[in-house]
């Protein structure tokens, strides 16, 4: 893996650690990393019971630190990329493999 990809890949991750600290962001990534599809701020307040400004301040987060994106096809509609997830997870998983490793 590139240098520079991995470094974006761990830098993305981080971000998504510190999320427990954001829990309405939190809720929202995961809303829709779980469900997959995109969905409006509207649809979202609605299922995960949060208030439309919250949804609304809390998406806007998420996609200053490219956790979620606005999809191309569909107006006033956010998606999050499970592929981008998985990557990092993988990434956090080599990260840890090494660190076990060289301890050993």
């Amino acid at each position: 893996m590139s240098g520079k990809l991995s470094s974006d890949l761990r830098e993305w991750t981080d971000t998504l650690l510190r999320l427990k600290r954001a829990p309405s962001q939190l809720a929202i990534f995961f809303h829709l990393l779980r469900t997959g599809r995109a969905m409006s701020v509207k649809e979202i307040s609605e299922e995960i019971a949060l208030s439309q400004k919250a949804t609304e301040r809390a998406m806007a987060r998420l996609i200053q630190k490219g956790l979620i994106q606005r999809t191309p096809f569909r107006d006033g509609a956010y998606i999050c990329d499970s592929r981008q997830v998985l990557l990092g997870l993988l990434q956090l998983t080599v990260d840890l493999h090494e660190r076990l490793t060289k301890g050993s």
